[in-house]
């Protein structure tokens, strides 16, 4: 069985100009003008990169990778030495800033571990419940203990 979870995708400001280029593209390509095509490929890219991770259980490998559209790029890893699986919580600092107006956040933000013999992964970070019931379901195919 092969388990197949989304970690993320670009910030919305490379979603904008992804859409924002893909416009552009279409109106550089209707006046025949090879810079659209340059556009399109850019706006593809920004619109459906994506980065996840997939878990084969039966072979206990895992890879994490970064994918556009059916194309997955990464590296397998065994994860045969598994001991556990770990949920903890962090404070993840955001700060912005324009011109002279600068704005700091500090969110809580929990984070998957497959904690390894010699090694830890990180697996996703995310909220609680979402964390809570991707661990729930990776621990339950694996067959090992969730520590929080």
């Amino acid at each position: 069985m092969i388990l197949n979870y989304k970690t993320g995708k670009l910030p919305p400001n490379f979603i904008y100009l992804g859409v924002m280029l893909f416009g552009i593209s279409i109106w550089r390509m209707i006046v025949f003008d090879w810079v659209g095509i340059l556009f399109f490929i850019i706006s593809l890219l920004l619109l459906f990169i994506k980065s996840g991770i997939i878990i084969d259980v039966d072979n206990r490998k895992l890879k994490k990778y970064i994918g556009l559209f059916s194309i997955k790029k990464g590296d397998w890893v065994d994860i045969k030495s598994l001991n556990n699986i770990k949920i903890f919580k962090t404070k993840a600092t955001q700060s912005m800033s324009v011109l002279s107006i600068s704005r700091t956040e500090i969110n809580e933000v929990y984070k998957l571990l497959m904690i390894l013999s010699d090694k830890n992964i990180e697996i996703m970070s995310g909220g609680k419940d979402h964390i809570t019931k991707v661990a729930k379901e990776i621990s339950s195919l694996l067959q090992t203990k969730i520590i929080k």
